[in-house]
């Protein structure tokens, strides 16, 4: 039977940074890109060696779940709080993103990669908030 986007989120994200050695984007340093991604709310880690093709597919499978058809892959950006009501809940659309910018799915845009330091964490929490956790895939990415 095949991965549930749900399933695979779980399978392949770990709230909180890697913990590998390896990665480079422990803390405050987030280049280069190792295995975690900061979603201003929370960071989130690759674990269980995820492969893109195979998460490409259960997003291009994922039946939607309170809105109608969304297609993350399409070149358009698409915040937490759409993904959220496509994925069935909001953590799950947060992991995903966290999951897809890592593997080079798409581009992940929050106040932190847009903004850097020319706003205090108050106000990229706040601006997190009102949906400003987004991604955005490369046109023709879903290829």
């Amino acid at each position: 039977m095949p991965d549930t986007l749900r399933d695979f989120v779980v399978r392949h994200t770990e709230r909180g940074e890697c913990k590998c050695g390896k990665c480079y984007d422990r803390r405050v340093r987030p280049e280069p890109q190792g295995h975690t991604a900061d979603l201003t709310f929370f960071k989130v880690c690759a674990k269980s060696s995820p492969n893109p093709d195979d998460m490409r597919e259960v997003v291009r499978n994922h039946q939607p779940v309170f809105t109608d058809a969304v297609d993350p892959l399409d070149g358009e950006e698409h915040n937490y709080i759409e993904l959220g009501a496509w994925a069935g809940d909001q953590e799950t659309a947060l992991r995903m993103m966290g999951l897809g910018s890592i593997l080079g799915l798409w581009k992940l845009l929050t106040p932190n990669t847009i903004l850097g330091d020319l706003v205090d964490e108050d106000m990229k929490m706040a601006m997190a908030q009102r949906g400003f956790v987004c991604i955005q895939a490369e046109k023709g990415g879903d290829e």
